[in-house]
């Protein structure tokens, strides 16, 4: 796909017009509070994304090979790749999954929650391979507890989709969307399982 977008644009003469596009929104069903109690309590604060290098400038980045980087010229992302990832942690653990308090991002807010979720990008690619089309979404995060500057929590996360018609960039974005949600949902579930491991073992030294 990338080859084909530069030939197109070298045939003119000319770079082709901008193009802006987001993440797709987060699935309900994502959303959805689960059964069992959240294990903490204190509002948490979701942090923009760390955006590393090529990521954080705005365009869309594809991956040809193992090392082989380049961004499209004219196809960017509408909202930081940061805000949007922050949002979409945003409405993931919004549903009781990590706390009963507040989740929020807010980028003008004050007040610092009493926890801090920090993430940042590893990959972030359309994958180029010899006869298919992919997207490779790698995220970490982080909690903090705000109070000592504490990690409470830290994993990692690292998700595949391969994209339905490899020469349409509406749809590297959907699986770059679908990616996401499941990366995000993986880490927000296991920040939740692991926090409610260390109440329980801490319930039962009492």
């Amino acid at each position: 796909m990338a080859v084909y977008v530069v030939q197109t644009g070298c045939f003119r003469g000319t770079l082709p017009p901008r193009e802006f596009y987001r993440l797709a929104p987060v699935d309900s069903a994502v959303t959805t509070a689960p059964a069992t109690a959240a294990p903490l309590t204190g509002t948490i604060a979701i942090l923009a994304y760390e955006t590393p290098g090529i990521y954080g400038d705005g365009s869309l980045v594809y991956r040809v090979g193992a090392t082989g980087y380049g961004k499209y010229p004219s196809r960017e992302w509408a909202i930081p790749l940061a805000d949007m990832l922050a949002t979409r942690t945003e409405a993931i653990a919004g549903g009781r999954v990590l706390t009963s308090g507040r989740v929020a991002f807010d980028r003008s807010a004050a007040q610092p929650g009493e926890y801090e979720w920090r993430g940042v990008v590893r990959e972030f690619d359309e994958v180029d391979g010899p006869t298919s089309v992919s997207t490779s979404v790698s995220l970490a995060a982080r909690l903090i507890r705000v109070a000592d500057d504490s990690v409470v929590w830290s994993g990692a996360a690292h998700e595949v989709e391969l994209v339905a018609e490899s020469r349409n960039i509406d749809s590297v974005v959907a699986a770059l969307s679908a990616a996401t949600s499941r990366a995000l949902t993986r880490l927000v579930n296991d920040a939740a399982a692991a926090l409610r491991r260390v109440a329980a073992a801490r319930a039962q030294e009492r």
